[in-house]
């Protein structure tokens, strides 16, 4: 822990104006900058906007832990430094927010947990459940565990842990069950881990999952109208950086199958065990590198291609894709006969490219992963970032072979300059 300055004890940051009087102007704002930035692209499209609440929406806060004048205190990181002491984070949780002064308190008090705290992580949920994540620079006091036990006991924690470099206490658990409630009227529950990616605001999470579902619905009314009416075969989902399921268990429900691609392992693990708590039988999760499962893949639908060109029936997929993707297994899959799960999606699919989902990183997708992309007939893309998703679609060339049929904004960075969007877009044969 040390102190730093300059000092501002007002809670009051660069990247977050918390005015909850302004907070639609705010959205506003965003979204006209947004509008404008798109322009063209979004042309005769309707945009939906999905606000977030204007308080106490992030199931997930971290804080620095410093010393301000000698007294602990939680802090938030502006300019690269810890410089912001706050008593209170009014955009997390109310559970978050009626927790810290008691657990500062907690810890303050004790020299066993204090000494060598740099940072504590809360990872709440919707349904009460709680994990306290306590970060520390140097090796952990030898008394920690007792005095952790003692103070988890003191707050009703349901779980906290301990983490230093090469040293990891856990006690209870290291992760926390969320439910999402949707408005087809499924329950769906996720366990989420401590250090792993999870969506910090859940109400708006529930809104990309029903905005997500109500997609998959319009594409296959879109396939009925094609097929004359006739009920088609379901659609086929590929899916690239699933992470714990979450868009995966939703789903499925929508897809005669799902191959979800993770290579985080492990995400891997609780997208497993998120699949078979919510009696998901139809999605496998492979871990793979996305860009090597990409390079991979497009091997096989670029000959396919060349051989349907040449005016040859396309073979069937080989074995496996090769490489070092490492399949992992679903319990509810455990008695499927093939072992590889990358195969049997193949053999299913049989060179069927029907929709699929990218969630990528702030960066966008490479331009293996765009032009692999750009073989399906259906593209969900989620961007948390705007301005890399419209590269994509303009540079990167998806505007080239398919439109923008629907879209929508979701607030997840409320009081931020930040947005999160998505797109569904069409094969642009399709929509003659």
């Amino acid at each position: 822990m040390a102190a730093t300055a300059p000092i501002r004890c007002d809670g009051k940051v660069t990247w977050m104006a918390f005015e909850p009087e302004s907070y639609e102007h705010q959205l506003q704002e965003k979204t006209s900058a947004m509008r404008s930035l798109f322009g063209a692209v979004l042309a005769g499209v309707e945009v939906q906007v999905f606000p977030s609440m204007p308080a106490h929406f992030r199931q997930r806060a971290r804080f620095a832990m410093c010393r301000f004048d000698g007294v602990l205190k939680f802090a938030l990181f502006d300019k690269d430094a810890p410089r912001v002491a706050v008593d209170r984070f009014p955009v997390a949780s109310r559970e978050i927010n009626e927790l810290m002064p008691r657990l500062l308190a907690a810890v303050a008090s004790s020299e066993a947990l204090s000494t060598g705290l740099e940072a504590c992580h809360f990872l709440g949920t919707q349904t009460g459940d709680m994990l306290v994540s306590l970060i520390y620079g140097e090796p952990m006091h030898s008394d920690w565990r007792a005095a952790a036990e003692a103070m988890r006991a003191e707050l009703s924690l349901p779980a906290l842990l301990g983490r230093a470099k090469g040293t990891r206490v856990v006690l209870d658990r290291d992760s926390v069950d969320e439910t999402y409630a949707l408005h087809d009227g499924r329950r769906l529950t996720y366990r989420q881990v401590e250090g792993s990616f999870s969506n910090p605001s859940a109400a708006m999470c529930e809104k990309t999952l029903d905005w997500l579902c109500e997609s998959a619905r319009l594409i296959a009314a879109e396939r009925a109208r094609r097929g004359g009416g006739a009920a088609p075969a379901q659609s086929l989902l590929l899916e690239l950086y699933s992470g714990n399921g979450n868009h995966t268990v939703a789903l499925a429900t929508h897809f005669s199958h799902v191959l979800a691609v993770e290579i985080d392992r492990r995400l891997c693990a609780a997208a497993e065990h998120n699949l078979a708590s919510n009696g998901v039988r139809n999605a496998t999760v492979l871990a793979a590198d996305s860009g090597r499962f990409c390079r991979s893949l497009l091997r096989k639908l670029d000959r396919g291609a060349k051989e349907a060109a040449a005016g040859r029936t396309a073979a069937p997929p080989d074995a496996a894709l090769g490489g070092r993707e490492e399949p992992t297994q679903p319990a509810a899959e455990a008695a499927a006969p093939s072992a590889n799960p990358t195969t049997r999606w193949l053999e299913e699919a049989r060179g069927r490219t029907d929709v699929i989902l990218v969630d990528p990183p702030r960066c966008g997708l490479d331009a293996d992963t765009l032009r692999l992309v750009s073989y399906f007939d259906h593209v969900l893309y989620i961007s948390c970032n705007p301005e890399a998703l419209l590269d994509n679609l303009q540079r990167g060339g998806l505007l080239q072979t398919h439109a923008v049929v629907r879209s929508a904004i979701f607030d997840h960075f409320a009081y931020t300059p930040h947005l999160e969007c998505a797109v569904l877009l069409r094969r642009r044969t399709l929509c003659e």
